[in-house]
């Protein structure tokens, strides 16, 4: 675990011990399909990179957000699966090298040996269904064995497609995970994700064809449980991490930074305050544009973060209920606010909900003073 001169060594565990322990697990068990459902800013990134990082048997991990469609997916998925699998080819895949190393060949050679239209998947070029398939097909022949394909955010990626389009991924998915026996697959998404929901739909290509696995944000006392679990002596800067957590809501990596960032202060209490502060100055810039970025996302969705943000409730917008909860819907879609109880709304990001709570919109401070 860090220590005072590096403490981002391990901090992505800190405060997700338990859940890094029941991944882990029920990865060896070698489930099938897995939805991971987290809440936003939760650090279940962290905690399926750590996972990843210490399996037995070969995986092959995807970061979906930089995907825009679901041919990008398919060639991330192959250049991942090259990178992770077939080292030696990566640089011919990319198209770094002019020609065919060894490795190159032999790779060529596999992948027609089992049908795959690998100039297809390396291009991006083609019927998107066939080119996922065949870039997973890729990952499970160049495995040779049993094998993990692990796909981050793929709930917001889910999202930015046409229902149809979605449907269709899913259903591949199922085809997928039905024809290669070796290969378990995770997905990763937020709550209210339409992953989860169709494992329950009957109707869904998907129903009950895996299960779900939720994370929640975990509370700042997990992170003082966890410290004591990982080392025996605390020093006097680890001790600031459950007071930071508690500033930072729960955000395994704001609450490190947080502690990174302090440079006085008597009590636990002090210190953590002034971390937070330097942590808030040095994403001012950034926080500022993306209340900016809002009014983008929907025409209610300042407003509304407003309301939320202060805690008045969505709902004390001035505009109809459909017209709110369709604002909620997109928000929520974003990973931006999400729901930590039932009937309860909260923004995801701590650093926005502080900046706007600072610099409410008028009506939100007329509406605080009237209601004294």
């Amino acid at each position: 675990m860090p220590d005072d001169e590096s403490l981002a060594v391990d901090w992505r565990l800190v405060g997700r011990l338990a859940e890094y322990h029941e991944l882990r697990a029920m990865l060896t068990e070698r489930p099938g399909l897995t939805v991971l459902t987290g809440d936003p800013w939760s650090g279940t990134s962290a905690v399926l990179n750590a996972v990843a990082s210490n399996l037995e048997h070969p995986h092959v991990l995807v970061d979906a957000r930089s995907s825009g469609d679901p041919l990008d997916l398919a060639s991330a998925i192959a250049d991942f699966g090259i990178r992770a699998l077939a080292r030696g080819a990566a640089a011919w895949w990319i198209g770094g090298a002019p020609a065919p190393s060894a490795a190159g060949l032999r790779l060529a050679r596999t992948l027609n040996a089992h049908g795959i239209d690998f100039e297809g998947v390396r291009r991006g070029n083609g019927e998107p269904s066939r080119l996922l398939s065949d870039a997973v097909d890729l990952v499970v022949a160049l495995a040779d064995g049993p094998v993990t394909l692990l796909v981050d955010h793929f709930g917001l990626f889910l999202r930015a497609l046409s229902s149809s389009d979605a449907r269709e991924l899913l259903a591949v998915v199922r085809t997928l995970r039905q024809r290669h026996v070796d290969l378990d697959v995770v997905l990763v998404e937020h709550p209210g994700g339409m992953t989860a929901a169709a494992l329950a739909d009957r109707h869904h290509p998907l129903f009950r064809a895996g299960h779900q696995l939720r994370f929640t944000r975990p509370e700042p006392y997990r992170f003082a449980d966890d410290l004591e679990l990982v080392r025996r002596r605390i020093t006097s800067k680890l001790r600031v991490l459950p007071a930071a957590a508690e500033l930072a809501w729960g955000v395994p990596g704001l609450a490190w930074r947080t502690v990174e960032l302090f440079n006085r202060g008597e009590t636990v209490e002090e210190r953590a305050r002034d971390g937070w502060r330097a942590l808030r100055t040095a994403t001012l810039p950034s926080v500022s544009r993306a209340w900016d970025l809002l009014r983008r996302v929907h025409p209610l969705a300042q407003p509304v973060v407003a309301a939320i943000a202060s805690g008045l409730g969505p709902h004390a917008v001035d505009a109809n209920s459909k017209s709110v909860n369709d604002a909620l819907v997109r928000l929520r879609d974003l990973g931006m606010v999400w729901q930590p109880a039932p009937r309860a709304w909260s923004l995801a990001d701590p650093l926005l909900a502080a900046w706007t709570r600072d610099f409410p919109p008028s009506w939100i401070r007329h509406r605080r003073t009237s209601l004294g």
